[in-house]
């Protein structure tokens, strides 16, 4: 069911509404809400789109089905995977539920489900039906010809962050609970800020910390940082730069942050400033859909016009959640973002939904105009199934969808154990909690405490978050994308690098490792001197014979008696070297002095022998004797030299070489002049002192 009222029936239904209102019965905070919803109304400018889902219980879903226009004002195109698929898995949601008998067997859950157009004023005013509905509760609230609105229960969306910031805002003062399937950003977790808010996806501060970590493990640390203007982008940037800093990743320049409201000049001059890095390849991005879209639109038209070559195949990207596993994100783009690694958090696949979908045929005005996207138009009573055959279009399911069912479930799990605790065995319509409606504060409880698998801990916290898993992709030929990875509990798990490395050296055909570093480190021998940021730095040689280097950035010299360890990290005492018996430069000096110690020997045996022979006693037996003794001790002083040092030896090595040299130079020195002065022939007296005891 559609409604798309004009002004004249929205004049009808509240215009005549002022003769009946009491405003001194309205509560404060809803008579605000409540003009402020009149002029929305009254404004009758755009007309109501939505899909109606009767029931006995009703549900609000805020999904992106359109894209947004150029200005607040318009919606753009439709969004196939995120926006039409979603919308579809609640449907299916609910279809299933009101099936089954052991989830709120004799009741209908219902909904109602408008298109944010991913625009926050836009979402915005859709919301206002949302509050209408516990505003028609009140019967000082209700125009006499108006017939009572099902109060929305709670709420399935939104998608972007924030868009979610904003109708989470609204509705807080109606105690109206929202639960997101795709809104990550780290200021939802605000409470009490966002006291009504809860998601089945974990915040962004704990992806964040998963995409540093898979930096980090390619051994990158500097990288460009693209990012959306508000809270999913920014927050998340903040995260990632604590845990980056932790890490050692620096970020090149500043935080490039894009709007919607962004010219394509803007988008190019953005490209040209990151290129002039040359230094800088990786990318960090937080930016939802449309942004990405026109980001890629901008760097391929760069690249195709020619003007821009040196852009093809440069940067790398690693993405988070809103670029995820989605492929019209990418669809016209996959060579230029071949290789990116992309984050998306665990989830699991939802068997039936896709038979569910190809069965679907356009019964409603979305999935009409979706129809006549996919030009089926012609083929208007066949289904969804067959048109995707015929276009050669291959449906994959897209990655939030099974998120949407599962916010769902958990919806009404806790709708169901609600009425169970409140009713008891009670029929509906006796119950007075039919009557007085849900508490949201209440209702929020039971849905932090569901679990949809037995054994496993509830989907979502204690303060609204989902459990932090992730798992890694990346984004490989013909746009298919390939798990490369897990994350979870803070810990990266199974990430294989070299296959993702292998994909980002498929982009260009390089064997070159793929890095993205702002310097490369120092060889063995140098220094860092930090220039403006950690990651940054200039190597210099250090003289490593006598200095260390200390944590890589000085180089300070050894004190006496150190000199540098193997790493030169560390000083280290100088260990003494000697020579070795075994080594040659000890065995040949060692066997030439025994072989003139044996020849010493075997002369002084002589002499020994042959003491008292004239021969021996006129070459002046005493001084050879000495000169003898003396090249003994030469010979003995090698063994010592030679010998490890001691106190013993040092002081041996000191003594016998003086003295050897001395008891032989001596014994010539006085023969020779004893024999001078004997033989003086000038000399008319025998010279004195030249008897053996005087010599």
């Amino acid at each position: 069911m559609f409604q798309c009222p004009g002004p004249a029936t929205i004049e009808n239904e509240c215009s005549a509404a002022g003769k009946d209102l009491n405003p001194s019965a309205m509560p404060t905070i809803r008579s605000w809400m409540y003009l402020l919803w009149m002029v929305s109304v009254f404004s009758g400018v755009r007309c109501l789109r939505q899909v109606l889902v009767e029931g006995d219980l009703m549900l609000g879903g805020l999904f992106p089905i359109h894209e947004s226009g150029r200005s607040a004002q318009q919606c753009g195109r439709i969004k196939a995977d995120q926006g039409v698929q979603r919308m579809v898995a609640m449907l299916f949601a609910l279809e299933e539920i009101n099936t089954r008998n052991d989830i709120l067997p004799d009741l209908r859950l219902g909904a109602q489900i408008l298109d944010t157009c991913s625009v926050e004023t836009h979402a915005l005013e859709q919301s206002l039906q949302f509050i209408k509905t516990v505003l028609s509760k009140s019967s000082a609230l209700q125009c006499n010809n108006e017939g009572e609105h099902q109060q929305i229960i709670g709420v399935i969306g939104a998608a972007g962050s924030q868009v979610s910031v904003m109708v989470a805002s609204m509705l807080q003062p109606f105690k109206i609970p929202m639960l997101s399937y795709s809104s990550t950003g780290v200021e939802l977790s605000e409470k009490p800020r966002f006291q009504y808010f809860s998601r089945v996806v974990p915040p962004d501060n704990l992806q964040a910390k998963a995409m540093a970590h898979v930096v980090a493990k390619l051994g990158w640390n500097f990288l460009h940082a693209v990012v959306d203007t508000g809270s999913y982008g920014e927050r998340g940037m903040d995260s990632f730069r604590s845990a980056a800093i932790e890490l050692g990743i620096c970020i090149d320049g500043e935080i490039h942050k894009v709007s919607r409201r962004w010219s394509d000049d803007q988008f190019k001059d953005l490209l040209i400033r990151m290129r002039q890095s040359n230094k800088a390849r990786g990318v960090v991005m937080f930016v939802d859909e449309d942004n990405l879209r026109r980001f890629l639109t901008n760097l391929k038209s760069m690249i195709t016009s020619g003007k821009h070559p040196e852009m093809k195949k440069y940067f790398w990207f690693i993405a988070s959640d809103s670029w995820g596993m989605k492929t019209a994100v990418i669809q016209g783009f996959e060579d230029i973002v071949l290789g990116a690694i992309t984050i998306a958090p665990r989830m699991r696949h939802v068997p039936k939904f896709n038979e569910y979908f190809h069965n679907l045929g356009p019964k409603n005005t979305f999935l009409s105009e979706y129809w006549k996207s996919m030009n089926c138009s012609d083929r208007i009573n066949e289904n969804f199934g067959k048109c995707f055959k015929s276009v050669n279009y291959k449906f994959k399911q897209e990655a939030y969808v099974p998120s949407v069912v599962d916010s769902v479930y958990v919806m009404a799990r806790a709708i169901h154990n609600y009425i169970e605790d409140h009713c008891h065995s009670i029929e509906w319509q006796s119950c007075a909690l039919s009557h007085i409606g849900f508490d949201g504060a209440l209702l929020q409880r039971y849905y932090r405490n569901i679990s949809l698998e037995v054994g496993h801990p509830p989907l979502i916290d204690a303060n609204g978050d989902g459990i932090g898993q992730y798992s890694i992709f990346q984004l490989g030929k013909e746009g298919v994308y390939s798990p490369v990875g897990s994350w979870r509990t803070g810990v990266l798990r199974e990430f294989n690098v070299e296959q993702v490395r292998k994909g980002l050296q498929a982009i260009d055909g390089s064997r070159v490792i793929p890095m993205s570093v702002c310097s490369v480190p120092c060889e063995l021998g140098y220094y860092r001197a930090y220039q403006d940021m950690a990651c940054c730095w200039t190597c210099i040689p250090c003289d490593i014979s006598t200095s260390i280097i200390v944590n890589e950035t000085s180089c300070i010299q050894c004190p006496l008696g150190k000199i540098p360890n193997h790493r030169f990290d560390s000083c280290r005492p100088i260990q003494p070297v000697h020579l070795q018996w075994s080594s040659v430069w000890a065995l040949s000096p060692s066997v030439f002095s025994l072989l003139g110690l044996t020849a010493t020997i075997f002369v002084t045996s002589v002499f020994v022998r042959y003491n008292n022979t004239p021969v021996v006693m006129a070459s002046g037996r005493e001084l050879c004797y000495c000169m003898l003794f003396g090249i003994a001790l030469c010979y003995l002083a090698t063994f010592v030299l030679v010998s490890r040092p001691s106190t013993y030896s040092c002081a041996l090595s000191r003594v016998l070489i003086g003295l050897s040299m001395c008891a032989v130079y001596a014994a010539i020195l006085i023969k020779t002049n004893r024999l001078a002065r004997v033989f003086k022939p000038s000399s008319p007296v025998r010279p004195k002192l030249i008897s053996p005891p005087a010599q």
